[in-house]
């Protein structure tokens, strides 16, 4: 997705094919698995050792669980154990931060695909679904068209649950069936303020 966003925001006919490749083999999310936790979970390190001096709080959106979701189990077809293994490693880096994990929940996964692929460009929804059929796991699973992408994505929230699940940190899971942004917000305030106390 990174790479539609920069080809939008770059005329993509005024820079020349050897950049463009240039960029993606260089991409993090373009390396082997091995060599990618690696180099995250270094990234991460830094960040705590960093954030360790200050007395801030962050605020960071994907990049816990469905980052290594999305390029464990869908770009690399990797086991249940390899992408749970690698959240709780980002987990224990973060451990002493004190991390609060809220989880956004939808409990209709079809409606609420659907939802996004009307609401979105068409480009979005065509790249989304190419991405998630067209990786290891949905070719090893023949994903094909929209009813592929939604059993991939069920396969994914099935192994986020599970990941959830099993985490030892401060954890909320919000049901964001009814898209109700309003009541989140103060949901999501009551546990940053809860939490503050503790």
């Amino acid at each position: 997705m990174p790479q539609f966003k920069l080809k939008q925001d770059i005329n993509e006919t005024m820079v020349p094919k050897s950049f463009w490749d240039q960029i993606w083999n260089h991409d993090i999310y373009e390396l082997p698995l091995e060599k990618h936790i690696k180099l995250i979970t270094d990234k991460w390190q830094r960040f705590v050792e960093q954030a360790m001096k200050g007395n801030q709080t962050y605020i960071f959106e994907c990049c816990f669980i469905q980052n290594p979701v999305t390029i464990g189990m869908i770009k690399y077809g990797a086991s249940q154990e390899v992408v749970m293994n690698y959240v709780k490693l980002l987990a224990e880096i973060i451990e002493p931060l004190n991390p609060v994990l809220i989880y956004v929940d939808q409990q209709d996964l079809s409606q609420s695909f659907k939802k996004a692929v009307q609401e979105r460009a068409k480009e979005w929804s065509d790249s989304f679904m190419d991405y998630y059929n067209n990786q290891d796991y949905g070719k090893i699973h023949g994903a094909q068209a929209i009813e592929g992408t939604l059993a991939v994505l069920e396969a994914r929230i099935q192994l986020e649950s599970s990941i959830f699940n099993a985490l030892d940190i401060i954890k909320v899971k919000i049901d964001n069936s009814q898209f109700e942004m309003d009541s989140h917000k103060n949901r999501i305030m009551e546990i940053f303020m809860n939490t503050a106390k503790m």
